[in-house]
């Protein structure tokens, strides 16, 4: 494998009845405004325009979401972790709580990448090795999930998108011209 898009894996994991329960309770739920964090200043904040809103998880729903989650990760790593040495074949050993994504018309995800440190301020340590995004719903405009500012990445409701959680790979959400796109997203370490 010789392209950084190589290593974009999607997947068709999660059942349509899953995704329609999901969505049925974190739809009515309160969500807040998305915050970016800056090393420099030590603080989060908002963009002024555009910004998501997100949703922390309960145990219901990591529950919910946590073995299709799995079943993706342990796809990738099949494909991607050809090490004969046994104690590396699995190189993701957990994932961090599910955050959910609420993209209104007129909102979208600034490009970005994930090599985020501030999840990790508890008692788990580590870095993210991999980014995971489901996909929660279809029936929206707009909304293209874009790598690398090249490459459209096409995301139907079930699907689960893993790739590097590094600065090889930044992304985007582009806006939302009609209807709400729901995604969730975590962190494998």
């Amino acid at each position: 494998m010789d392209k950084v898009m190589d290593y974009v894996y999607v997947t068709n994991v999660i059942p349509p009845h899953v995704c329609e329960s999901v969505l049925a309770e974190i739809r009515p739920q309160e969500w807040t405004k998305h915050s970016w964090y800056n090393y420099e200043d030590n603080q989060y904040s908002s963009q002024k325009d555009k910004e998501l809103d997100v949703l922390s998880t309960n145990q219901k729903l990591q529950d919910t979401l946590g073995p299709f989650v799995f079943k993706a990760l342990q796809e990738y790593m099949v494909k991607y972790g050809n090490q004969t040495d046994d104690r590396i074949k699995s190189f993701v050993r957990t994932f961090t709580p599910i955050r959910f994504n609420r993209y209104r018309t007129g909102t979208m995800m600034r490009e970005h990448y994930d090599h985020i440190h501030s999840i990790f301020d508890g008692q788990r340590k580590g870095i993210p090795i991999l980014t995971i995004l489901g996909s929660l719903n279809d029936g929206y405009e707009g909304g293209d999930f874009w790598m690398t500012g090249l490459q459209k990445v096409s995301m139907r409701a079930g699907d689960i998108v893993l790739f590097p959680s590094n600065f090889m790979y930044p992304h985007e959400v582009k806006e939302v011209t009609k209807g709400e796109r729901y995604t969730f997203v975590a962190w494998a370490f």
